[in-house]
């Protein structure tokens, strides 16, 4: 990664003797001169760099506490099909028992809480069954979905942390589990309005966030299997692979092609292939922090 250096600040002592006689003693008058910095910090550009480590743009909570199960669901992640086996995901997975407690992720107030069998927020009427959205400050909304119980109801304002719902498995879902999107925008109806809840949720104590975007010549996206390998420290040990695909057609809107939280700070190898063969990079993760990637796809 590209780093700038900060001048250590200069702090300059100016001192003045008075005439010295048999009954003075010198007079000392330290001026502090504030320091000039020459260098201007420059902003990583993952465009130029291998990768960058921002602070990204953690808003939420996760709407599962510990000693629940706090950790999507890798075996369908947002924007993924599970390899061409379900519809595009809209949002993450938290499996979870029935009656499991969920929370509300950030401040707001409750816009919707109730069943979607009028409303719909996909192109099914009673696909995510009982459902809360939350609205948060400009124009971001929390959806939680197939609940057992609903505990709010519209109009309540509710903080970070309080407890809105149970998990369940009502509309179209297959086993216990809240499905959780995270949606921009006006219309909190619109299907195609989601982000990532990974990029936008704050990672568990100790991991980070990775975001990958891959610049192609394509106008819409195509499923491309990426490899993420975890080294342990100071080796090429490998301590875990993730095996995951970049964003599925009707998800051009998002900025990024493929994101992944819960990641334990360290050193990663990121792996696919594209018409000049096998690329790989190596990045690092650090705790509460996004790592941007960017490769410009041949």
């Amino acid at each position: 990664a590209t780093q700038t250096t900060q001048p250590e600040p200069v702090l300059t002592a100016t001192v003045e003797l008075s005439t010295a006689t048999a009954s003075s003693v010198p007079s000392l008058t330290a001026t502090l001169v504030p320091p000039t910095l020459t260098a201007t910090p420059i902003p990583c550009d993952p465009l130029s760099a291998d990768y960058c480590i921002t602070s990204g743009h953690f808003l939420f909570q996760r709407p599962i506490h510990l000693p629940d199960n706090e950790t999507v669901d890798l075996t369908y992640l947002y924007a993924s099909t599970s390899n061409g086996k379900r519809d595009p995901h809209h949002g993450v997975e938290y499996q979870n028992p029935f009656g499991t407690s969920v929370f509300a992720a950030g401040d707001g107030e409750v816009v919707f809480a109730d069943a979607d069998k009028k409303t719909k927020f996909s192109p099914w009427n009673n696909f995510y069954g009982n459902v809360i959205v939350i609205r948060h400050a400009d124009e971001m909304y929390t959806l939680y979905a197939h609940l057992s119980e609903i505990l709010v109801q519209v109009g309540d304002q509710v903080q970070a942390g309080d407890e809105i719902g149970k998990v369940g498995q009502t509309g179209g879902a297959t086993g216990s589990h809240l499905h959780f999107e995270v949606r921009t925008g006006s219309d909190y109806t619109e299907y195609f309005s989601t982000e990532n809840p990974e990029l936008w949720t704050l990672p568990p104590n100790g991991t980070g966030a990775l975001a990958i975007t891959l610049d192609t010549t394509e106008e819409r996206n195509y499923e491309r299997q990426l490899v993420i390998t975890r080294f342990a420290d100071g080796s090429d040990d490998i301590l875990f692979t993730y095996y995951i695909t970049t964003y599925a057609k009707g998800f051009e809107h998002n900025l990024e092609d493929a994101g992944l939280s819960n990641l334990p700070s360290g050193r990663y190898k990121i792996a696919f292939n594209d018409s000049s063969g096998l690329r790989e990079r190596i990045v690092f993760v650090e705790a509460g922090k996004l790592t941007e990637v960017y490769f410009e796809v041949k």
